[in-house]
């Protein structure tokens, strides 16, 4: 017998029993969208539980792990990034800038200009020695000093420049062709010394040649920036 569901509204009892069979399989369906959707968020509770989370950032192609936590096999760097771990044991460019010696900038220790030149930044405050007391400009160079060697070919040109953060100390540079030490020192080559906005061409012979940041006063010594072209 048809009954009322509503106003106005019959349905036959063949169309709600269809209805009702057809409603377990909606409802299983329903129950399975819902276990998706909610599965990662069970997975981030578990793992929120054991303490594992990571922050996954694809962005630059790389996790990030701004709590410091990343996925199995890998570690946080101080870049905050997830990267496979380095293996200590094997050397790199950064070990042997670390393990590289640090020269005495002496005579027999001297720093090293390689290729075209470079800038260098150093200090003849102590315990820097007084190694060199070459005769240049006029004035006898007595005061703490930091030396260079740099190798030179036929027909290459030498520039030097110096320049120092503190005012009061009044650093030169020069050239000596042999490095040796007072009171035996050469001339400078050119009878010239590179002060600070003043520096200095020359054409050495071929050779080794040394470089000395020097001033003329014992009682002053301080930072310095020695730029050197070769070319």
């Amino acid at each position: 017998m048809p009954r009322n569901v509503g106003p106005g509204a019959i349905v036959n009892e063949r169309q709600v029993a269809a209805r009702r069979a057809v409603h377990p399989r909606l409802r299983a369906v329903r129950v399975a969208k819902a276990f998706h959707l909610l599965a990662p968020i069970s997975a981030y509770v578990a793992l929120l539980a054991t303490g594992c989370i990571f922050d996954a950032n694809y962005a630059d192609g790389r996790y990030t792990c701004k709590d410091g936590a990343c996925p199995s096999a890998l570690v946080c760097n101080a870049a905050k990034q997830c990267v496979a771990p380095i293996d200590a044991s094997v050397p790199d460019a950064d070990d042997a800038m670390i393990d590289a010696r640090i020269p005495a900038f002496t005579c027999a220790d001297p720093g090293i200009v390689t290729g075209t030149g470079g800038t260098f930044m150093g200090s003849t405050t102590a315990p820097q020695p007084d190694t060199s007391s070459s005769l240049c400009s006029g004035a006898v160079m007595n005061g703490r000093d930091a030396i260079y060697r740099v190798a030179i070919t036929a027909g290459q040109h030498l520039l030097v420049s110096i320049s120092t953060s503190s005012g009061t100390y009044p650093v030169n540079a020069y050239v000596i062709a042999s490095c040796t030490v007072a009171p035996n020192t050469p001339a400078c080559e050119g009878a010239v010394a590179a002060a600070s906005g003043n520096p200095i061409n020359l054409t050495p012979a071929a050779g080794q040649h040394f470089i000395v940041v020097d001033n003329p006063n014992p009682s002053l010594s301080g930072p310095y920036a020695l730029t050197v072209t070769v070319n």
